[in-house]
């Protein structure tokens, strides 16, 4: 079985990756196949994935659809994750989508947003259209559709800073998940196709706010941890850093409604289908905190 990972020099396929290959039943890393950009990536996965060989990568483009055929070719399984914000990310879907169908591509799992109906959103529209190109396909699949990740609140600049920088209100409640337990679910349907196709998951950890994060931040701590809330400008511009999309007029547009609607709304959900299909509980923050901070008390 050959699986490939688009995507793969990202943080959300990182830990995908890093679950199909730990553990006792462990994928071979000859049936990984990693879709990347360029050399300087293929170097960054294998200094954390050394296991991996040379013939697990793929140098390919979305926008250039020439290189897609040879990337998909003898692949049983797709997990697809687009960069985000960006504004060609529908495109990129649809072009992928195509390929896996020529290809004769099994299955096509796509990580795609919790609630990818909201309309007042422009990186849930082009993941919309994206499932909806893939529904339509013909193609066996699966839709993954993750809330906000923990992860996107970094501990170590909360360690070091005393406060937890808020980009938008600290009492709205909003959905969290775990990077570790979407990998966990993506894991679970890539190794078990058929009793997921078809299906579409929202997948939420926990719901909560940023003051709830703080106080068991706070308690686990042992001293106060307050919430700054950042002006939405200034959130967007540091946002725009991380997502590698400089001066972009969409990306900055995405960002700012983004933020504005976690701040009116949030965008909580339910945490019982991510339940079920770990057979525990989902991490909740309290759990991550151990876990991550684990003997870093101060």
């Amino acid at each position: 079985m050959t699986i490939l990972i688009t995507g793969a020099s990202g943080r959300t396929s990182g830990f995908v990756i890093e679950a199909l290959l730990d553990g006792k039943a462990a994928v071979p890393p000859s049936d990984l196949r990693l879709l990347v950009r360029s050399e300087a990536a293929i170097e960054k996965i294998r200094a954390r994935f050394p296991q991996l060989p040379p013939s697990s990568f793929a140098i390919g483009d979305y926008l250039e659809a020439s290189t897609l055929p040879t990337a998909v070719k003898m692949v049983d399984i797709v997990f697809h994750n687009a960069p985000a914000f960006h504004p060609q990310e529908t495109a990129m879907g649809i072009a992928l989508i195509d390929a896996a169908k020529q290809a004769g591509v099994k299955h096509f799992v796509y990580c795609s947003v919790l609630f990818s109906i909201l309309t007042k959103l422009l990186n849930h529209k082009v993941k919309r259209d994206v499932e909806e190109y893939l529904i339509e396909s013909g193609l066996n699949y699966t839709i993954l559709q993750p809330s906000s990740f923990m992860q996107n609140i970094n501990l170590s600049n909360v360690l070091e800073s005393g406060r937890i920088m808020c980009a938008y209100s600290p009492g709205t409640l909003q959905g969290y998940l775990d990077l570790r337990d979407l990998a966990a679910v993506a894991r679970l349907v890539i190794l078990d196709t058929a009793p997921h196709n078809r299906a579409r998951y929202d997948l939420v950890g926990q719901n909560c706010t940023y003051e709830d994060v703080a106080l068991e931040l706070s308690s686990y701590l042992g001293k106060t941890i307050p919430c700054e809330q950042v002006p939405r400008d200034q959130a967007v511009k540091k946002a725009l850093g991380h997502v590698k999309i400089h001066g972009d007029d969409y990306a900055a547009e995405a960002l700012d409604r983004m933020l504005y609607y976690y701040d009116k709304r949030g965008i909580p959900g339910t945490s019982n289908i991510t339940r079920w299909l770990l057979g525990r509980e989902p991490t909740s923050w309290a759990a991550l905190i151990r876990r991550d901070l684990q003997g870093q008390r101060v």
